[in-house]
């Protein structure tokens, strides 16, 4: 919808279901790439706050900001400009500066591919691997070789640990 509409700024949710954020931000700023767009947040780990930063979103609001702070953040960004919300900008700003002896983030964002990561969010929302595959418009063998990558690249032994793996990293909420 964003290439043909071809918005001057998203507004969208870092949590929907059957599709992350961050990987919704990048396919829009592929087909939309003057689209500016502005998460709304939750309490996300810090490290996914970089990611999103990183797949280019150019603002980051708490779920329970104000019209006020909204506006100011449609404002920043239609000005190129970055906005983080004063809730969210110290955990932003940590996750993105490397200090010396921090470990790396290896979360859901550098385990999985775009696509494993979109199944397994779409299992541990409860979709049967078959429903899985219909929603994305691919056969079940795909599907099913891209949750058996996954589930071999983050040890899982099922569905049950790919459920508690996606919520522990903020791919879903319980």
């Amino acid at each position: 919808m964003t290439a043909r509409l071809m918005p001057q700024v998203v507004l969208m949710e870092m949590q929907m279901p059957g599709l992350h954020g961050v990987d919704a931000a990048q396919r829009i700023l592929a087909t939309s790439s003057d689209s500016q767009i502005i998460c709304l947040a939750a309490e996300e780990p810090s490290w996914m706050l970089r990611r999103a930063l990183e797949a280019g979103v150019r603002g980051i609001l708490g779920k329970n900001c104000g019209l006020e702070e909204l506006l100011r953040a449609i404002t920043a960004v239609t000005n190129r400009q970055l906005y983080l919300s004063p809730l969210l900008a110290d955990a932003a700003i940590a996750a993105c500066i490397d200090r010396p002896g921090r470990a790396a983030a290896t979360g859901v964002f550098v385990l999985l591919t775009s696509k494993e990561r979109e199944i397994v969010q779409l299992l541990a929302e409860g979709l049967s691997t078959k429903e899985a595959a219909l929603h994305l418009g691919l056969s079940y063998k795909t599907v099913a070789a891209h949750r058996e990558h996954a589930s071999a690249k983050l040890g899982a032994r099922g569905i049950a640990d790919i459920t508690r793996y996606a919520i522990r990293e903020g791919l879903v909420v319980p």
